[in-house]
């Protein structure tokens, strides 16, 4: 058998080992061209994602941070500025504040020939602009008629009714036929004899079945009067006939004058006065009713006759036909805890006497309006 050579062998192994390195050094070459080239003590980094460039301005404080939430108001730099970053000192408000103004010239004659330019309002002694006028209204009337049925009542009871009478006739006789009345009656409790109708015979049928006895809830059937009231288009009125003590109920005075204003009502009082001495009379309770209607714009009779009782159903008639409608949006007032504001509505010229609500209430029982300095 014959013997492989050395020599040969060798050649072998070197071809080989020739071959195994070059195929390393064409790897390193492809790994360093995807790295790039590197420089002496440099480390390598990986390469960072494409971004846009900021503006120039911004460019020294650029942060890859995201944007603060929508709900966090955006802080102007010094010089300009935000409505969002400032508190309100002033807001105005979305209500309108509706008023029915009665006006008589100095001989104590109603004027139904003013312009909207005439009248000037201030809220809380903020002047407001008119946004609402109409003079001599002929919006429908909603009169809500409130009786008092207590025993210190009993003795002109009969006398009283009839005058109602007399002023429900005329009410639907003579003005919008949208007119309508409704008739309560109250002692210690309130009752509803009568829903909103313009039948005056409905009315004179609800009067005949009173009588007087027990207590009187007045301020009761102004709140339950008001309610009713709110709930109607048109203008709101109130005529209440009593002798003016409040000696039973739940409501109290200020409630029944917040129940009054919140209605847009205006409350006529016919006091009756079962004694003309004062020391039998409820003067307190006289008071109290002609406060809630001058409050409101309304007014307030002391009939002593049976021809004062029914002059006064008139001169309310003639009133509610010589009506100025007035509303406004408040304006240029703070968010303050008190919630009446105190409204005037006067005129430009003088030998002027306006009557008409003195104030309102702000609906909401945690905020209100009150006037600043500017």
């Amino acid at each position: 058998m014959g013997r492989i050579g050395f020599r040969p062998l060798k050649a072998v192994f070197l071809s080989v080992g020739r071959l195994f390195l070059a195929v390393l050094c064409l790897a390193g070459v492809g790994v360093a061209a995807q790295q790039g080239p590197l420089e002496l003590g440099a480390q390598t980094a990986p390469k960072p994602k494409a971004k846009t460039q900021p503006s120039a301005p911004a460019a020294q404080n650029a942060t890859t941070q995201q944007p603060p939430s929508p709900a966090i108001p955006f802080k102007p730099e010094s010089g300009t500025t935000s409505a969002q970053d400032e508190t309100p000192l002033f807001r105005s408000d979305v209500r309108l504040v509706r008023m029915l103004a009665t006006v008589r010239d100095s001989d104590g004659k109603l004027a139904g020939n003013l312009r909207r330019d005439d009248f000037q309002i201030a809220d809380n002694g903020v002047s407001q602009a008119v946004a609402v006028f109409e003079a001599t209204t002929e919006r429908p009337l909603s009169v809500a008629l409130l009786i008092d049925c207590s025993r210190s009542t009993q003795r002109e009871h009969r006398t009283e009714l009839d005058s109602v009478r007399t002023f429900v006739r005329s009410l639907f006789q003579a003005g919008n036929p949208g007119d309508a009345a409704t008739l309560y009656s109250f002692n210690a409790d309130v009752t509803l004899e009568a829903s909103w109708t313009r039948s005056a015979e409905r009315i004179e049928r609800a009067l005949n079945r009173l009588h007087s006895e027990g207590a009187t809830a007045l301020y009761d059937a102004i709140s339950f009067g008001s309610q009713d009231l709110k709930s109607r288009d048109g203008r709101h009125v109130a005529v209440i006939i009593s002798d003016g003590g409040n000696t039973f109920g739940k409501t109290t005075y200020l409630q029944a004058l917040e129940a009054a204003h919140a209605a847009d009502a205006i409350i006529y009082s016919v006091v009756i006065v079962p004694v003309a001495e004062e020391p039998g009379r409820n003067t307190g309770g006289e008071h109290a009713l002609a406060s809630l209607s001058s409050s409101t714009g309304g007014r307030t009779f002391f009939p002593g006759t049976t021809k004062d009782l029914d002059s006064a159903f008139a001169e309310i008639l003639r009133d509610l036909r010589t009506q100025y409608l007035i509303g406004y949006y408040p304006h240029g007032l703070s968010v303050t805890h008190e919630r009446f504001h105190e409204v005037k509505l006067s005129l430009r010229h003088p030998g002027y006497t306006v009557s008409s609500r003195r104030g309102y209430f702000e609906p909401s029982p945690n905020r209100g309006f009150r006037a600043v300095s500017r």
